[in-house]
């Protein structure tokens, strides 16, 4: 019995022996490398970030008022690739436009676009109060236009714009396609006929000024001629206000227009209404055109102006 005890004993004490060496032989076969400890270091950035007067390469996203608001640009907000343009921007808080009340009262300006004749500035000399005339480059159409111009202390240029669906372009029209070169000689031709104009305004031009591209390209111009724009607003998106923010200027635009329907009485009624916009936000923009029945309405209208003062456009600007 006790042998057989022993004989158990010694032979499990055998097995374990065995068992301890396999494991041992296994582990030096198959052994891992120890874990390394990771170490994270806290680094200082070496650079600070940019700042709002930097002077950078143009960009335009379809989110560019967020990007001038937050000073920085998110990706995941655009729906199309970056568009750059070939001139640099000061990145800086856009001038404020003040809307002040002038002897205690609004402020309305009325801008006649195609002012193209004489028989126009005949017609638009016996009108009773202040108003800014809008002229035409000149072209084979419109010759005459510089001379015209040389009527009047503050005019402005009418400047022919591609627009979505007209059929009949101006000669020169600025196109969404044109390069910032062909841009900037349209600019630099009406900019010599018209030395003088205080501001240009978008004759048709609802595919251009809807285009964020093709408006960045312009202001490069207009900034280095020092030429203000103002939109005649005939697109629903218009990017002139986005880009002009980014350009530091102030882009004003068209409230009222005052004869879509060529009626004295209709005419009136817009009239009417330009004063009251002009009476709940400090001032108002009319834009009107130079047809008989609008010359009729507005040389009768000044009952209706006593609560407004009416100004010339650079008053505004």
């Amino acid at each position: 019995m006790k042998k057989t005890l022993l004989y158990a004993t010694l032979t499990l004490l055998g097995a374990m022996a065995l068992f301890l060496v396999g494991v041992v032989v296994y582990e030096s076969l198959f052994e891992k490398p120890p874990k390394q400890k990771i170490s994270i270091e806290k680094t200082t950035p070496t650079t600070k970030p940019k700042e709002k007067t930097d002077i950078l390469s143009f960009s335009i996203a379809t989110e560019i008022v967020d990007y001038v608001n937050s000073q920085k640009y998110k990706e995941k907000n655009t729906t199309k690739a970056l568009l750059k343009s070939s001139c640099k921007v000061v990145i800086k808080k856009p001038k404020k436009h003040k809307k002040s009340f002038h002897d205690n009262k609004p402020r309305l300006a009325i801008i006649m676009d195609d002012i193209a004749s004489s028989k126009h500035v005949r017609a638009f000399k016996k009108i009773p109060f202040a108003i800014t005339p809008s002229i035409f480059p000149a072209t084979a159409r419109h010759p005459n236009t510089p001379r015209l111009a040389k009527e009047f202390k503050c005019f402005m240029v009418h400047m022919p714009m591609e627009a979505f669906h007209f059929a009949t372009p101006e000669e020169n029209t600025l196109e969404v396609d044109d390069s910032i070169e062909v841009i900037e000689e349209k600019i630099a031709a009406m900019h010599q006929d018209f030395p003088n104009a205080v501001a240009i305004n978008n004759h048709t031009g609802s595919k251009f000024t809807s285009d964020s591209e093709a408006m960045d390209k312009l202001f490069c111009i207009l900034d280095k001629y020092d030429i203000n724009f103002i939109d005649s607003k005939t697109a629903p998106h218009t990017k002139s206000k986005e880009i002009g923010k980014l350009h530091n200027k102030v882009v004003l635009e068209r409230d009222v227009f005052l004869d879509n329907e060529p009626n004295v009485e209709y005419i009136l009624k817009q009239l009417k209404k330009a004063v009251r916009y002009a009476k709940k936000h400090g001032e108002a923009i009319a834009i009107c055109h130079p047809r008989p029945e609008t010359f009729e309405a507005l040389k009768e209208a000044e009952y209706l102006l006593k609560d407004v003062k009416m100004v010339y456009i650079d008053e505004l600007l």
